[in-house]
């Protein structure tokens, strides 16, 4: 190796990226905020709780003894017959999930707009989604059917296996999940929920929605990194006992598939923050809640009527969404005011950014984010103000449409992925904006001129998108 190769190679360039963001307010996962609340850590070493599976460690796949007990105490905390600690993220929980009720070729009940890892497994299990369509002339709003779509489509698919749904999604939106699980098990069909949003419910049912198992829910998986204190990717994997004993979820093949999907070598770091992430949950985890939303409610009281906090009926209050549309600022101005401000959202899409505070977020954090709000320059001019709403209501509308189409497949999604496709313009992946990862084409598919043009607006806005550039191939 030259002198000057062996010069590059003492470089850190990700290493030195990531400790440039510690003096930066954090508004986003993971929810342990620079492992400020992992309590009992600062005394131990953290590096000492990554090990493999010895006889004083356990086996997180074969669970016994101490790592059994971690999971009895998840499953009581969160109202499962069984959890399990999945240490490389809701993608596999979401795998082990799907796999463990469906077989290869069963139709399954589901929304086109799911999360991206929901696509890959369904069409690496080879499965046939069966999306829910609006009612005539209608959308739904970002892709999200409400109840009644969940169980007229129920109704009209019988041979259906399962019912896939996702609750709370990106934006701490709910529905009654009571009434689809009661149709679904009428229909002798498995519920299993993406609550990758949800694992704090559990700890304040007075004041949060109502978790999906305690609604009815077969199977959950929820993302522990992003609203609790445990290392990304943590992610719970639970079944209702009501699941177990009506035979509609099989135990013992549940733990067959978390050894089929889950890494050989699970991380014990990650487990053992689950652990703490769960204790923190249930001693603190109220009292922190109630905090965040007093602290949410007075910061939307206190900003300016450009501003329109997003919270329908139902949903996450210890979430945080506005609606900057107002500002008659794009989302690049947006984003680039609260970068320079220090200010990290979750998320910003084309009107709205989603702020995820974590348990311990302090007053402070909240009196920065709203002056960097508040400093924000906004637009004064009427018809500039017309304009800019007239166009993201346009894009709005175009979002909803698109997220709730019917399926247009030409080829399966796993001939897609792993075959030769059916033509130049047949998607070979999903095609996703990311964050939240939601689909507006899934394998298999076609890319229409309507997809391309909503999707070149959203990459002149600064907002990434999976599986799609903007040369993309055209029909000639």
């Amino acid at each position: 190796m030259s002198a000057e190769k062996n010069k590059d190679q003492a470089l850190t360039p990700l290493v030195d990226a990531l400790g440039a963001m510690g003096n930066r307010v954090s508004f986003h996962m993971p929810g342990h905020r620079q492992g400020r609340l992992f309590v009992k850590l600062p005394a131990l070493p953290i590096s000492s709780l990554d090990t493999t599976e010895l006889e004083a460690s356990g086996d997180l796949a074969a669970p016994s003894a101490h790592v059994l007990e971690a999971y009895r105490l998840a499953s009581s905390f969160f109202g499962a017959a069984e959890s399990w600690f999945i240490t490389s993220g809701t993608t596999t929980s979401l795998f082990i999930m799907m796999a463990t009720v469906l077989r290869e070729g069963d139709r399954v009940i589901m929304p086109r707009a799911v999360h991206i890892a929901a696509v890959h497994a369904a069409a690496i299990l080879g499965l046939e989604p069966l999306f829910i369509s609006p009612p005539d002339g209608k959308d739904f709003p970002d892709g999200q059917p409400d109840t009644g779509s969940f169980i007229s489509s129920i109704r009209k698919n019988p041979d259906a296996r399962a019912c896939y749904l996702t609750c709370p999604d990106y934006y701490g939106r709910t529905m009654d999940v009571s009434a689809v699980a009661e149709e679904a098990k009428a229909a002798g069909m498995a519920l299993l929920i993406d609550e990758a949003h949800g694992a704090h419910f559990a700890a304040a049912p007075d004041l949060l929605p109502a978790t999906a198992l305690s609604q009815g829910a077969d199977m959950t998986c929820q993302s522990a990194h992003k609203t609790l204190p445990a290392l990304t990717p943590a992610s719970f994997l639970h079944v209702s006992e009501e699941a177990l004993r009506s035979g509609r979820v099989d135990a013992g093949r549940l733990a067959g598939l978390v050894k089929v999907f889950q890494t050989s070598s699970p991380s014990f770091l990650i487990a053992a923050s689950m652990d703490i992430a769960r204790a923190v949950a249930a001693q603190r985890g109220h009292a922190a809640i109630e905090r965040l939303i007093g602290l949410n409610e007075k910061l939307c009281e206190r900003l300016p009527a450009c501003y329109q906090r997003v919270l329908p009926a139902g949903a996450d209050r210890s979430r945080l969404v506005v609606d900057y549309s107002g500002t008659g600022c794009d989302r690049i101005q947006f984003q680039g005011h609260l970068h320079a401000a220090g200010i990290d959202a979750e998320l910003a899409d084309l009107t709205r950014a989603v702020f995820i505070p974590g348990f311990d977020q302090s007053e402070d954090d909240y009196e920065r984010l709203f002056q960097a709000l508040n400093s924000l320059p906004v637009e004064t001019d009427p018809t500039r103000l017309a304009d800019h709403a007239g166009k993201m209501n346009s894009l709005s509308g175009q979002r909803d449409a698109l997220l709730s189409a019917k399926s247009s497949f030409e080829q399966s999604p796993r001939q897609a992925l792993f075959g030769r496709l059916a033509g130049p313009s047949v998607a070979g992946e999903a095609i996703a904006p990311y964050p939240p990862g939601m689909p507006i084409v899934w394998p298999g598919e076609p890319v229409t001129d309507d997809h391309r043009q909503y999707l070149e607006s959203l990459l002149a806005e600064g907002i990434a998108i999976r599986g799609f550039s903007s040369d993309f191939d055209r029909e000639p």
